[in-house]
């Protein structure tokens, strides 16, 4: 028997763009399509956007908990978190995410991390802040639909991600929409 694989796990470049179309619609993606019989069962995602909305009908009772992260400049590290029992979400991007997540791993528990405000602003402080608190309270996964472009801040998430791996934590990360670079 092969070893089981996500179907997107090959590497992309941009010279693979023809072969995409061959996948189909995003609507013929699914879980057993993806990943067989894994079902995400003892996995713990942080889902670090705008929040996730825990009581959102199409996400059952995965969402287990959450944080606030926010900016404050009087602290040391620069952020307060606050822990957020019945996570909300500011602008639905987080929750469309942890939908995602959750239809792919119907039994893994997502965690709001939320780093963003209701206009999808925030500061590099609140993401480095967000994604230590994930990787100091044992999430498998980040899933980040973020970064940040501005060169000065690429140190200290070189920093996180290194700390991520060596834990053992897979970092999801979007590309920037602009043709930028970006980390992480």
């Amino acid at each position: 028997m092969s070893e089981l694989r996500p179907a997107w796990s090959n590497q992309f470049t941009t010279d693979a763009r023809r072969e995409l179309r061959a996948f189909g619609p995003l609507a013929s993606i699914t879980r057993a399509w993806a990943w067989g019989e894994s079902s995400g069962r003892g996995v713990r995602v942080a889902v670090i956007d705008s929040g996730v909305e825990s009581n959102h009908p199409w996400l059952d009772d995965c969402v287990k908990g959450g944080v606030i992260v926010e900016y404050d400049g009087r602290r040391k590290e620069g952020v307060k978190i606050t822990d957020d029992p019945n996570p909300r979400d500011l602008f639905g991007h987080g929750t469309a995410c942890a939908g995602i997540i959750h239809k792919l791993a119907p039994d893994a528990e997502i965690y709001s991390v939320r780093v963003l405000g209701k206009d999808l602003t925030g500061r590099a402080f609140q993401f480095a802040g967000g994604l230590r608190w994930a990787i100091q309270n044992g999430m498998h996964v980040m899933n980040l639909s973020l970064s940040t472009s501005k060169q000065e801040y690429y140190g200290l998430f070189h920093e996180i991600a290194d700390e991520a791996y060596f834990k053992n934590i897979l970092l999801i990360s979007a590309v920037n929409n602009i043709p930028a670079p970006s980390y992480p």
